[in-house]
């Protein structure tokens, strides 16, 4: 994995899959590659990202664009969006460009979203609470999240329109606004959802897309819905920004002698300290025997590769039923083997689980229920979709 890394890497830095010599080239051997501790290809990404957009703020156009996209309310906007937006760019500033789409595509690829997302790489504002967006963004430094867990996090590299580095404070926010380039994370967990649901309906993991059950059915439609959630700990750092969490809502299947898993998109779910009421339907019951099932929430990583975690997800989960015998024991064992599906090679931030809720049983109301790992609240309720 590590001579993958460096190999693609390499292409980029050296321009050799997408043109661009001269400039190109002169760009590149400016680039310094991080000293020490293991990174990812998508750390890699990040860091080469965030240190061409910092260079690429000497030229006007692209400083103006930049300007004029983060201005407004939305304080992030898709790279590729952004460098569309430069007409007339330089010879340097095509040439980083090329590169910057070039290595959007192959981190879509190695996450295996290429065909559900079409961008990921993003620039977002960072403000000081109270602050403003300055109206001219070329002199901010550039950031990054750095790799490894954030636990374990001292100092964010950021650089400057030279492309030198400057660090920051990773658990003091900083009182300047800062330009951080990384994983659009609702783009990535959007598409890599889409791809581990589909793979496990292929797998046999799951039954017909739940909505698309309910929009054709002839009788009313028993739910478990979530009427309130909160977190006492998301564990973002002002360089990660807002949490996003998704569901992993488990059991047995109803007519087989085989798990059922649905991955539940959680979008509103940002920020610690913080109830929040979705009225969202977790759980369609005619999909789970024994009446019960466990719900489990993680948050997003930007280096999770969806391929390998649905392949994780199924192998785990039939591995359980190929010893036990369908029962209602096995509901909880289903969701042990979730998390021994989730290896830290992908969760490397370490604390991307947020909790379990072990057999919730069907028709019945939860006040305030804490998880197994109480860090999460939630109240739950039944709920019947009338048929039409």
């Amino acid at each position: 994995m590590q001579f993958i890394q460096k190999a693609l890497l390499g292409i980029v830095l050296a321009g050799g899959a997408i043109g661009g010599a001269g400039a190109a080239d002169r760009l590149s051997a400016q680039y310094q590659e991080p000293r020490g501790g293991h990174t990812t290809l998508v750390d890699q990404a990040k860091r080469y990202s965030a240190w061409n957009v910092a260079r690429m703020l000497a030229n006007p156009q692209f400083a103006t664009a930049l300007d004029r996209r983060l201005a407004g309310d939305d304080k992030a906007v898709m790279l590729t969006t952004l460098l569309d937006d430069v007409r007339q760019p330089d010879a340097q500033t095509r040439a980083s460009a090329d590169k910057l789409r070039f290595l959007d595509q192959r981190v879509r690829e190695h996450k295996a979203i290429a065909r559900d997302a079409k961008n990921l790489l993003e620039v977002r504002l960072y403000l000081p609470p109270g602050a403003e967006a300055p109206r001219d963004m070329s002199g901010l430094l550039v950031a990054y999240a750095p790799a490894g867990k954030r636990a374990e996090w001292s100092d964010v590299e950021a650089f400057d329109h030279l492309g030198q580095v400057q660090l920051l404070d990773a658990r003091t926010p900083p009182a300047m606004p800062v330009l951080i380039v990384g994983i659009n994370a609702r783009e990535d967990m959007r598409a890599g959802l889409a791809y581990v649901n589909r793979s496990l309906r292929a797998a046999g993991l799951q039954s017909v897309a739940p909505m698309a059950k309910a929009s054709v059915a002839a009788a009313d439609i028993d739910t478990t819905r979530l009427d309130r959630v909160s977190l006492a700990n998301s564990q973002e750092t002002w360089v990660s920004g807002p949490a996003e969490v998704f569901a992993i809502v488990s059991g047995v299947q109803p007519d087989q002698a085989k798990a059922e898993l649905s991955v539940v998109d959680m979008p509103y779910l940002d920020y610690a300290g913080t109830s929040y009421t979705p009225n969202q339907i977790m759980v369609f019951w005619s999909s789970y025997r024994y009446g019960a099932a466990n719900i489990q929430l993680f948050e997003h990583d930007d280096n999770t590769n969806y391929k390998d975690l649905a392949v994780a997800l199924g192998q785990s989960v039939s591995a359980i039923l190929g010893v036990f015998a369908p029962s209602y024991a096995v509901i909880g064992q289903v969701a042990t083997a979730i998390l021994q599906a989730m290896p830290a090679g992908w969760f490397s931030n370490d604390d991307d689980y947020v909790d379990s809720f072990y057999t919730i049983e069907r028709g019945r109301t939860y006040d305030n229920h804490r998880g197994a790992a109480n860090n999460a609240t939630v109240t739950l309720s039944p709920y019947l979709l009338r048929a039409q």
